[in-house]
């Protein structure tokens, strides 16, 4: 499958003016400035205040930092890193990294040092910018064994040799400016569409971290291809609130298409205050991976049953009247006088309070990928009033290669191809992409870069699809993922944990089962849901590990998973499962930064819990065992 090919920016273009292309990100930026030097560009909280920040403003901050980076060595190419949660600092620093022609080097804020120091070894970063002293301090004992030889912090002092304030890389920016104007200029003429603008580590689910290089096309591209298919639906007045973190490509890609469409990017503190900032930036769409969307439902369910019966029977009817309209809108059926009565009434009683408020009353769609998404959700959230535009696409083809449209979507899949990416299924099923938005390979790793890129350019995603008469995509599974019963069943046990995560009370499971009978699953509880079930039963207990081992929290959990089951093929049933005491961690290498199962590290590690499953007569305080389906 694929989209149109005719794909690129117009600079200048128009009242007799020569057309021109841009090479690479810094003159679209550039063109952004000259375009709107006065608009807002960025919305961040300082102190408990939103500061804007414009354009022109936004370039200035930029520019002195680039000639800062200049004035501390960094040379064309260098690789400079990135260590901080998201804030507005990000997002200057990668722009300066680009305006230097270096290349940005992303690393998550929460993964393990020892990840941290292989990405700064790996990638030989000269210099990296720190979000604050607590970060700094992680990254002292590992620097020794890098080429790192200057820390920029966002926030906070430098206290050591070696560190830089944020002020002083600007003010050292300003001076190296004021004496070498036009540093910067041989630098970005030199910027080719193939020129390397990041290398962005992508963790997968075994083994080191790999370099993923993409260059100045690719993000041009990416940011081209987002705004076609935005094109009439985002303009300069939207508001994109972030809450995920810029290491993951998604976010950055929809932060970076700002750029080119022109819209304000509001930075959140942070998950615990969301809620908060969104009643007070009210953003017109965010960028969500699912477990926010599974949490916020979970949490509004749970609200729910604590309400009387009348409301309860309110938000049921609202909620059932939300839903007709939505598929009846999906296929641009009309509504009915009738109809159309029941769901302003419904809109103004319930659905605007229940969760458009929550968002800020503006709130037109969230942009979903990472991971998949069950079809309930996103159609829960449309009967409420809310669209969920779900999209795929890895770090080696940056970002998003398939979104589902505002006026074209469908639940469940990932939408068509952007403009300009080709698409199609190999023999076994695994997806296939190709477009100008493929990386150019692995930092430093020729040989697995050759086991994904094939010799006519299109790259082996690992993931296993189907496309429908229309063209929408639905990723099925992974290909190295993939359960084989010893019945000879293939099964994806993504879309079985997919399923269960529906449930309020399942934060996290993994199915087990290659080359045995059936399946089982290691369960992680939902913490805050499970302490309210055990509230309203009225079940004491003094620590959690207590509860989750509790038999009325096991029947608790044998339920919802007994009720999903039947919604399964007889081989896809899980059959018996294990109430684990904790969740899978980042720290214990468990699952990687975008929340992706690590299944090797968790087999390893529950290796005796997995085996008992399949024991048939040792009875565990911990397992239960549902019988057969």
């Amino acid at each position: 499958m694929s989209g149109t090919q005719t794909l690129g920016f117009v600079l200048g273009g128009g009242g007799g003016k020569e057309e021109q292309l841009p090479r690479n990100f810094v003159e679209l930026l550039r063109w952004r400035v000259s375009e709107s030097p006065e608009a807002r560009a960025v919305l961040r909280s300082v102190a408990g205040r939103w500061e804007e920040m414009s354009w022109q403003q936004l370039d200035i901050a930029t520019e002195e930092l680039a000639h800062g980076l200049v004035a501390e060595g960094i040379e064309p190419g260098d690789r400079v890193a990135i260590l901080s949660r998201s804030r507005a600092e990000w997002l200057l620093a990668d722009l300066a990294i680009l305006k230097a022609a270096a290349c940005s080097v992303p690393v998550h804020a929460d993964a393990v040092v020892a990840d941290i120091a292989h990405m700064l070894r790996d990638s030989g970063a000269r210099l990296v910018f720190v979000q604050d002293e607590n970060q700094a301090a992680r990254l002292e004992p590992v620097l020794g064994d890098t080429a790192v030889e200057k820390m920029v912090l966002m926030v906070g002092p430098a206290q050591k040799q070696g560190q830089l304030r944020w002020e002083d890389l600007r003010s050292a920016g300003r001076a190296h400016q004021a004496e070498y104007p036009d540093a910067l200029q041989p630098r970005q003429r030199q910027l080719e569409p193939d020129s390397p603008a990041s290398i962005v580590y992508t963790a997968g689910t075994t083994g080191q971290a790999k370099g993923v290089v993409l260059n100045q096309e690719n993000f041009l591209f990416e940011v081209e291809a987002l705004g076609k298919v935005m094109a009439g639906v985002l303009d300069a007045s939207d508001i994109h609130m972030l809450c995920l973190p810029l290491s993951h490509i998604l976010a950055r890609g929809l932060v970076l298409t700002s750029v080119q469409m022109g819209y304000t990017t509001a930075f959140s503190s942070g998950l615990e205050s969301l809620e908060r900032e969104l009643g007070e930036v009210r953003p017109t769409f965010m960028t969500v991976v699912p477990g926010i969307l599974e949490r916020i439902h979970g949490n509004l369910e749970a609200q729910l049953q604590r309400r009387d019966f009348v409301t309860r029977q309110l938000v049921n009817w609202a909620t059932g009247v939300g839903r007709r309209v939505a598929r009846l809108r999906r296929v641009r059926a009309p509504l009915g006088a009738v109809l159309g009565v029941s769901h302003l009434a419904a809109d103004a009683l319930i659905l605007s309070r229940t969760v458009k408020e929550r968002f800020g009353g503006k709130l037109k769609f969230f942009v979903c990928g990472g991971a998949p998404l069950s079809p309930e959700i996103a159609e829960w959230f449309e009967s409420l009033g809310v669209l969920v535009l779900e999209g795929y696409g890895t770090t080696e083809n940056t970002g998003a290669a398939n979104v589902n449209r505002p006026d074209r979507y469908r639940f469940g899949s990932v939408g068509p191809p952007v403009p300009g990416v080709e698409e199609k299924l190999d023999e076994d099923g695994e997806i296939l992409i190709r477009g100008p938005n493929i990386m150019q390979g692995y930092w430093n790793r020729p040989d697995e870069s050759a086991e994904v890129l094939d010799a006519d350019g299109w790259l082996h995603t690992g993931d296993l699809g189907r496309f429908d008469e229309e063209g929408f995509l639905y990723v099925t599974g992974r290909k190295k993922d993939i359960i084989v019963t010893s019945g000879g069943k293939n099964v994806s046990p993504q879309n079985i944990e997919k399923l269960m995560r529906t449930s309020p009370y399942i934060h996290q499971l993994m199915v087990c089962g290659d080359g045995r009978k059936f399946l089982t699953a290691l369960v992680a509880v939902d913490a805050e849901a499970v302490q309210r079930f055990a509230e309203r039963e009225g079940i004491a207990f003094d620590r959690f590990q207590e509860l989750v081992v509790h038999p009325r929290v096991r029947r608790l959990i044998a339920s919802e998973i007994e009720e999903r089951n039947h919604q399964l093929a007889g081989y896809q049933t899980i059959r018996r499962f294990t109430i684990l005491p904790e969740s899978f961690s980042l720290d214990a290498g468990e699952v990687t930064a975008t929340m992706k199962l690590r299944r090797q590290a968790v087999e390893e590690r529950y290796r005796d819990l997995i085996d008992a499953m399949y024991e048939q007569n040792e009875e565990r305080a911990d397992q239960v065992f549902l019988g057969e389906s």
